[in-house]
């Protein structure tokens, strides 16, 4: 998980900024600045970049590092990011995208779920060296009922599982993705083994040796009407 609502939330106290004056900055809500703070959500990478841009901090330690208050007021620039070259540095990613388009032409099999070279692409910053995937979740894929209330078009950011991350996944969200199938998930970890369960009928156990089939909720971007 990204530092970015814990971050702006901190911006907000260093500045003496209200979440509606905050949002205002940025053709936000207060609702958006609350989901943030709150990690109910993330912001649109756009806004990220324009908010560590209109404030002069770091893009990386914007995301990954949890900033002090005596951080936050070092920097005192108007414009950080400026150019297209400079972003690139920031090394953005290509992450293959699960749209609906994608997700129905999976049911009718005219592609498989785990050809991820054929899928759209979202940019995304590189936060970790996992192997990433994006969803956009539809109520109609398979999924637990215990998951968060997501809604239509909320696009969920999932890491693949490997033997550096598998310790955080008890009672995690997860996705398990095979040719035909994906379904969203909770892992269950009990005598050293881990299944991603669906329901009381339906479980997938994990297996270190295939590849790109399971995965971990990273981040969630809300969907803003």
């Amino acid at each position: 998980m990204t530092r970015i609502g814990a971050n702006i939330k901190k911006i907000r106290t260093a500045k003496g900024l209200s979440q509606q004056a905050f949002a205002q900055l940025f053709e936000l809500t207060r609702g958006n600045i609350s989901s943030y703070e709150e990690s109910r959500a993330e912001p649109r990478i756009e806004t990220v970049v324009q908010i560590a841009n209109h404030f002069s901090i770091p893009l990386s330690q914007f995301i990954e590092q949890t900033l002090s208050i005596h951080e936050i007021l070092k920097y005192n620039g108007d414009k950080l990011i400026e150019d297209e070259k400079h972003i690139t540095n920031l090394q953005l990613r290509s992450v293959p995208f699960i749209n609906d388009a994608i997700y129905l032409r999976g049911c009718y099999e005219e592609l498989s779920f785990n050809d991820f070279d054929s899928f759209p692409k979202l940019i995304l910053p590189e936060v970790n060296k996992s192997s990433m995937l994006a969803l956009s979740f539809n109520p109609n894929i398979p999924h637990h009922e215990s998951l968060p209330q997501y809604q239509l078009n909320d696009v969920l950011i999932f890491e693949e599982v490997t033997q550096q991350n598998i310790h955080l996944c008890q009672h995690k969200t997860g996705l398990f993705v095979a040719e035909r199938e994906i379904i969203i998930g909770q892992f269950e970890m009990k005598d050293e083994k881990i299944d991603l369960v669906l329901n009381d009928f339906k479980r997938e156990r994990f297996d270190f040796t295939v590849a790109r089939r399971f995965w971990k909720l990273f981040a969630m971007y809300q969907h803003m009407v």
